[in-house]
């Protein structure tokens, strides 16, 4: 049976472009009960956003992630979605939602559209009252990708292929399909163009269920740090967020060599030598992504064109749908891998800069990110103070501008690089490794990975 879709009501924006300033306070009744509330942010180039019911914090949801359900008397609140700059020290105001809560009532607000332009999607059920004895979940199913379409929704028992006339229900951006219950066990999630039960978009690994409970499907659009055309989560009442893979399409990963007196090498995955993965990686070179089909994969290098001359091996272990970099690093007798998820996504807010430490020669380091020609001194603020080899700096927001990138050793002054240029404005990626040179007491700056011209 095909259930009626239900349209969510979107419901413009309140944009406030200006700094949030002391708490307003809402005059309020005597409650009676509580209610339940979450928010969602679905903006993929947003950053985390903090989700506020009045001024109190009541969670920061990244992109595909949400904060509650968290529970307030049966009043009338504002609630708001804000934007921290750190660039400018300010926070703005992007969306405010108003609700008074009903009693056993669960509301979802989610932001959505672009940071310039957002709006509010929202809807609101009844709370369910669970008992010890039930063995059945509730799931609903919300499509929250401008970019996909209409589609048909399948959460089918494990085994079970989508037929005609079989599907939960059928969504364009905005829409959900209500709670609906299910037999606890294994399911699979399809996601298959309207009307073409064949066509799978999108297909799930199984899911196991948690009788009692209630989740949501959420499917949002992707972004490059995935490999799937399209991006779902499962979240939970708790306020729990977990990609959900589709196993239409493999993760993917590629190899830098950081191995500063190792010769080029040749990578191997399974020990499947007679297939070779990446060919003739040279130090300081990057090869192109291949892909990777298992979760935990041994992974070798060997000199190159000898795959009978193993250098260094070791198992890998990349999740569905992602991207990763592994660095081959250390000194020859103590080589390693060091994995690195590749997951920037553009943000129209600010550029991201990461920086990844394999130098064995300089250790600790301290990064300096300057306006060009600035002379360090004393008083000179580092970027990045302390960072230890096999570690990296996270994305760090510098904001737009041109940058003079700059290593020392931690706690000195004295650079042990030549600076890098790197001019950046919103929506910039840069990924650089810490790589030693020939000289042990200087290191290279390498940009291995970039949205830059």
């Amino acid at each position: 049976m095909k259930y009626p879709r239900r349209i969510c009501s979107v419901i413009a924006a309140f944009l406030i472009m200006a700094a949030v300033g002391g708490c307003a306070e809402t005059a309020q009744q005597e409650a009676t009960g509580k209610g339940k509330i979450r928010g969602i942010n679905s903006i993929v180039t947003a950053p985390e956003l903090t989700f506020l019911i009045e001024e109190r914090v009541v969670g920061n949801p990244n992109f595909r992630q949400a904060a509650g359900f968290v529970e307030y008397d049966n009043l009338n609140y504002n609630f708001n979605f804000d934007l921290f700059l750190p660039d400018v020290g300010e926070v703005t105001r992007l969306a405010t939602q108003n609700i008074s809560v009903v009693v056993d009532t669960e509301y979802t607000i989610v932001i959505a559209g672009t940071v310039a332009a957002p709006t509010i999607i929202s809807w609101e059920v009844e709370e369910r009252v669970w008992v010890d004895t039930d063995t059945v979940f509730e799931a609903d199913i919300v499509h929250l990708s401008p970019a996909l379409g209409e589609v048909d929704v399948y959460l089918l028992p494990l085994g079970t292929e989508p037929t005609a006339g079989g599907a939960n229900g059928t969504l364009n951006f905005g829409e959900r399909i209500p709670y609906q219950e299910f037999p606890d066990g294994s399911h699979e999630l399809f996601i298959t163009l309207k009307d073409d039960p064949s066509n799978h978009l999108f297909r799930s690994p199984p899911i196991s269920s948690t009788a009692a409970s209630r989740v949501t499907f959420a499917i949002f659009d992707p972004d490059p740090s995935i490999t799937s055309g399209i991006a779902v989560n499962l979240i939970t009442s708790g306020g729990g967020s977990a990609n959900i893979p589709n196993v239409n399409t493999s993760a993917i990963f590629r190899l830098l060599h950081a191995a500063f007196g190792t010769g080029n090498v040749d990578g191997y995955l399974d020990n499947d030598f007679g297939n070779i993965i990446f060919q003739n990686v040279g130090f300081g070179e990057l090869s192109a992504y291949s892909d990777i089909n298992t979760v935990g994969s041994p992974f070798t290098v060997t000199d190159t064109g000898n795959s009978g001359a193993p250098v260094h091996e070791a198992e890998v272990s990349i999740g569905g749908n992602s991207k990763h970099t592994i660095i081959f690093n250390g000194e020859p007798g103590a080589l390693v891998f060091w994995d690195i998820r590749d997951e920037a996504r553009p943000l129209e807010t600010f550029p991201i800069v990461r920086i990844s430490n394999a130098s064995v020669n300089a250790g600790v380091v301290s990064i300096y990110m300057l306006p060009p020609g600035t002379v360090i001194d004393e008083d000179t603020l580092t970027q990045f103070s302390g960072l230890p080899r096999l570690l990296n700096t996270g994305f760090m927001t510098p904001g737009a501008g041109i940058y003079e990138i700059t290593i020392a050793p931690f706690g000195e002054i004295t650079p042990i690089s030549t600076p890098i240029t790197i001019d950046i404005v919103n929506g910039d990626v840069v990924d650089i490794a810490i790589l030693d040179t020939a000289d042990p007491a200087v290191v290279d700056l390498f940009i291995f990975n970039s949205t830059l011209p």
